[in-house]
């Protein structure tokens, strides 16, 4: 599996007042591209709806903001902090976090594809009726985390913290855990979801005594 790396100009112009900049552009209905942002902390402001492309985010903290129905493509997030924010029914494209902290940060109904989440703290995150397609999570934590209803298709889990997460009615089939904590995971009744899973022996044991099966 190939994921598509942020395609990102060397030049990228800096933005020093970045709440102004980007209300500007939401009350013009703007495609905000080729920017780097840094070193800010916004929290409680709505940019729902902009556009991103080529956008570079660095020690930036939004905290509790809305980037709900937006659209982001070619982006990074650098040492960023998104806690309490939403993204509800947004499309990202060819996007990566590193050691970024989202915690209860909303993904909900989005449509997401090349991703990578990597050293980033997503506890309590939630993805619910969403679609992922050639997506990396590592060295990540999400506890507690909601992947309900969700399309997964091509997904890498690698050092990643799942304990108690939920993926109630969204398949795993051939996705490898052997790397993952999948503790507590929350299933449907029948553990569908569990069919054509990749697991260890220890975390084989543990999933079928769900499944009713005493392994002696």
């Amino acid at each position: 599996m190939k994921i598509l790396e942020p395609t990102l100009n060397e030049s990228l112009d800096e933005i020093t007042d970045v709440l102004s900049y980007l209300l500007d552009k939401k009350e013009m209905e703007e495609r905000i591209s080729n920017k780097f942002f840094k070193n800010v902390l916004i929290e409680n402001e709505d940019f729902s709806t902009l556009a991103f492309s080529q956008i570079k985010f660095q020690n930036c903290r939004f905290l509790n903001c809305s980037f709900e129905r937006t659209e982001v493509t070619d982006t990074t997030f650098g040492s960023c902090d998104f806690s309490g924010c939403s993204f509800d029914s947004t499309y990202m494209r060819r996007v990566k976090f590193q050691s970024c902290k989202g915690v209860g940060t909303k993904f909900t109904q989005s449509n997401i594809e090349h991703l990578q989440i990597i050293d980033c703290n997503l506890d309590y995150a939630n993805f619910d009726a969403s679609t992922l397609k050639k997506a990396c999570f590592e060295d990540t934590n999400l506890h507690s985390s909601n992947f309900a209803q969700c399309l997964l298709k091509e997904i890498l889990w690698n050092n990643v913290q799942l304990v108690n997460t939920s993926f109630f009615h969204t398949s795993l089939s051939g996705m490898n855990f052997t790397t993952s904590n999948i503790s507590g995971l929350v299933l449907s009744d029948h553990h569908q979801e569990l069919k054509g899973i990749i697991v260890d022996i220890y975390q084989a044991a543990e999933l079928s005594k769900r499944l009713g099966v005493i392994i002696k």
